[in-house]
């Protein structure tokens, strides 16, 4: 039966990176993190880090892409990323790295998997998000965003499971210490998600086969977990009907490994160190 396995290893300010596999091929969207922290993070999952078969960059900037040079040179993975994108990474690599240019509205098969490539609204040069199917089953990955454009809503329409931002309270950042021209970005409509933004789309926009919702990108200085979580499940009950499950990511430590089947319920296992990659 196809399935899906899921672990977000690190997310927020200084570094995101996440994991996917279905067993044909093994996958990290973005590379946010130094190499070493990469490979420390995979092995805790069981995962040899020489087995990822390629590296997908969401865009350019420093927290998605610092390791991604250094991690494909290292162990021979394919950089998958936007012109744009990789026209912008600095420093160069080690040695020569596969590249293999990708962009919105295209999609690639890796293993069994279909990756289908989507734009979305941020200050970058070609920043794209990601939808993952094998089979029925489908994860939609889109991080970094000012708001939910309609690319997005149609990048993510019949995910099983989703990876979305909830960076800050509206109330937090307009009374941080932020420079002004800073919380001008994060709040501007190419920075970054706020946590009512998330609960409209939750709330009006969500696709009914979602079981399973990874809150990512939390701000340590302008959000808590209590609040991004207070926030989508109010907006989820006035929704109505099913819940997903919500999922906290950090930027210390992965998520539990999550296993999408095609059974009626998702299942949940949180069990590392159990695959044999």
């Amino acid at each position: 039966m196809p399935e899906l396995l899921i672990s977000v290893l690190g997310s927020g300010s200084s570094g995101n990176v996440t994991f996917v596999s279905d067993g044909s091929a093994r996958l990290l969207l973005d590379a946010g993190l130094a190499c070493r922290e990469i490979e420390r993070r995979l092995r805790t999952l069981g995962v040899a880090p020489g087995h990822i078969d390629g590296v997908l960059l969401s865009h350019e900037h420093g927290d998605h892409a610092r390791g991604a040079w250094r991690f494909c040179a290292k162990h021979n993975a394919t950089l998958y990323a936007t012109e744009g994108t990789y026209r912008c990474l600095k420093p160069l690599p080690d040695k020569p790295v596969d590249w293999v240019r990708i962009r919105s509205g295209s999609s690639t098969k890796l293993g069994r998997m279909t990756v289908d490539f989507f734009p979305t609204p941020h200050d970058a040069a070609d920043p794209i998000g990601f939808r993952i199917r094998r089979g029925r089953l489908s994860f939609g990955h889109v991080t970094d965003i000012g708001h939910i454009s309609e690319a997005v809503v149609d990048g993510l329409r019949g995910c099983s499971a989703i990876l979305i931002e909830a960076n800050h309270d509206v109330d937090m950042l307009r009374e941080s210490d932020y420079p002004a021209s800073l919380r001008d970005r994060v709040g501007s409509r190419l920075g970054h998600l706020s946590n009512d933004a998330l609960a409209r789309y939750l709330e009006h926009r969500l696709p009914g086969a979602v079981r399973h919702l990874f809150l990512a990108h939390l701000s340590k200085q302008n959000n808590h977990e209590r609040l991004a979580l207070d926030c989508s499940l109010e907006a989820l009950t006035r929704r109505g009907g099913r819940k997903p499950k919500i999922h906290l990511t950090y930027a210390d430590r992965p998520t539990p490994l999550l296993r999408l089947t095609e059974s009626r319920e998702l299942v949940e296992d949180t069990k590392q160190g159990v695959l044999a990659f």
